[in-house]
């Protein structure tokens, strides 16, 4: 018995082949079993931001026009909202040398225990070792979804000092002061400590992150089919030919958009370390360039694999950065520069014409780019990528550095939360509340809060960011 395939037969066969074997593996039995979970990561950054340069321009309906000072992350505009206006109005409530009671506030904005009594005493002075009367938002959401202990990281020293943000929930029945969660500051023992069971190696070789080596393993469905194809493009007329060239240029166009990498090959995860990299240490961290990448790996790599679905990277190096690496480096009395110090002889009226500022200021938003760029390479069961199945909240103590504003600071949200936001806006909330945004927060992951941290006083707690998630 003969069989004839026609040229319509034979399109219409290929491309239901090319485009279900796709669909196929991300609707496996793996990807109906186990739901994609929202991630929170949190990416805190020292000394606020040059607000001039930093806010974007008002634009009709909520549009979002990056600034100068987003520039670098242009590339995913369309899934990020940035927020002015938010205030942490809980930190001037203590007495204070603005950093510790900025730092210790920004992410619980709850009050003090800083006489150490267990409770909060307006005159007593918060000191670094002081601690908080409530929980970081990462670990009360952690706390409020049953999940595992967020994972606390730091580029930088490992003791945030002033910046001490990360508080655990209370255990049931204690009372006083919320216990402090400990951070790691190093990227090889950090991979070793949530990845190894994979397992794990570490070495030296060209680096190539985990989701291109995923890809280049991963059998193309075009490629799959491109032999029959090419049988049958030798038989066909010339303009058939240009039709199976344009059919196949289609398909390669709907695969590389749904393409997925499957999280159950973390096994085969790698770490590479520059061979010539040390650990950075005090007082300059000279490397720290080094470690925010890896660090930034090591998150992505910890949220694909789901050793966890709340992270945070914290840069403590807020005082006295060195910055070796830029163009501008290396810098003397960053901490210094950030208050215009009359002692350095700068010579700029404001600390928006300071060169220095603007690099460093840019480079966290690059480090804060290639966290988003990795986490957005990854397509999950659903169709989505990563980050797209993600709230990642970039924050920092201050608005202006310069003055230890607690007013206007700067917030980016990228990612979608899986559809509970509603991304490429600007939204300028003058009246937000550091309470309001984690309200948001814990909202968009379904927790229904209508409050967080301190709330005995009116204007703290306003129910959440107007408009941010819906």
């Amino acid at each position: 018995m003969s069989f004839r395939l026609t040229r319509r037969g034979f399109l219409q066969g290929a491309s239901g082949a090319a485009l279900a074997l796709p669909l196929l593996e991300s609707r496996s039995t793996r990807g109906q079993t186990a739901a994609v979970p929202t991630r929170l990561v949190i990416y805190e950054t020292g000394e606020g931001n040059l607000t001039n340069r930093w806010m974007p321009a008002a634009m009709p309906q909520d549009a979002l026009a990056l600034s100068e000072m987003l520039q670098p992350l242009v590339k995913h505009q369309s899934k990020m909202v940035v927020i002015s206006g938010v205030s942490n109005k809980v930190a001037h409530m203590h007495t204070s040398n603005d950093h510790n009671m900025c730092g210790h506030t920004v992410m619980t904005t709850s009050l003090i225990d800083a006489a150490g009594t267990g409770m909060f005493d307006a005159k007593a002075m918060v000191e670094a070792g002081s601690l908080c009367l409530g929980p970081s938002i990462d670990h009360y959401l952690a706390d409020q979804l049953k999940a595992s202990l967020p994972i606390n990281l730091a580029v930088g020293d490992v003791d945030p000092g002033e910046n001490q943000m990360w508080y655990k929930v209370k255990p049931v029945g204690s009372t006083g002061a919320n216990p402090v969660a400990a951070m790691s500051n190093d990227p090889v023992k950090t991979f070793k400590t949530y990845l190894a069971g994979l397992p794990t190696t570490t070495t030296t070789a060209p680096a190539t992150t985990r989701a291109d080596r995923l890809r280049s393993q991963r059998t193309s469905v075009l490629d799959g089919v491109w032999t029959s194809l090419s049988s049958l493009n030798a038989k066909v007329s010339a303009a058939d030919k240009l039709r199976l060239q344009a059919h196949a240029d289609a398909i390669r166009a709907i695969e590389q958009k749904i393409a997925y990498v499957a999280p159950v090959q973390c096994g085969g995860a790698t770490q590479t370390v520059p061979a010539t990299w040390t650990q950075p240490k005090s007082p300059k961290f000279v490397g720290m360039d080094v470690q925010a990448n890896l660090m930034v790996d090591v998150v992505a790599n910890i949220l694909a694999c789901g050793a966890n679905r709340i992270v945070t990277l914290q840069d403590t190096m807020y005082d006295e950065a060195y910055f070796e690496f830029l163009p501008v480096g290396p810098v003397t009395g960053w901490h210094a520069q950030v208050h215009n110090d009359p002692t350095l002889k700068l010579g700029y009226a404001s600390n928006n014409d300071n060169p220095t500022l603007k690099a460093g200021f840019l480079y966290y938003a690059g480090v804060f780019n290639r966290l988003l760029d990795k986490m957005d390479a990854v397509v999950e069961p659903n169709g989505m990528t990563m980050l797209d199945n993600s709230l990642v909240l970039w924050i920092s103590e201050f608005g202006t550095g310069q003055t230890h504003s607690v007013t206007n600071l700067p917030v980016v949200i990228a990612g979608g939360a899986q559809g509970k936001i509603k991304t490429n806006r600007y939204l300028a909330r003058p009246t937000a509340t550091l309470g309001d945004l984690y309200t948001s927060i814990l909202n968009a992951f379904g927790v229904p809060a209508t409050s967080f941290g301190y709330n005995d006083m009116a204007g703290f707690n306003n129910g959440g960011i107007s408009g941010l998630v819906g």
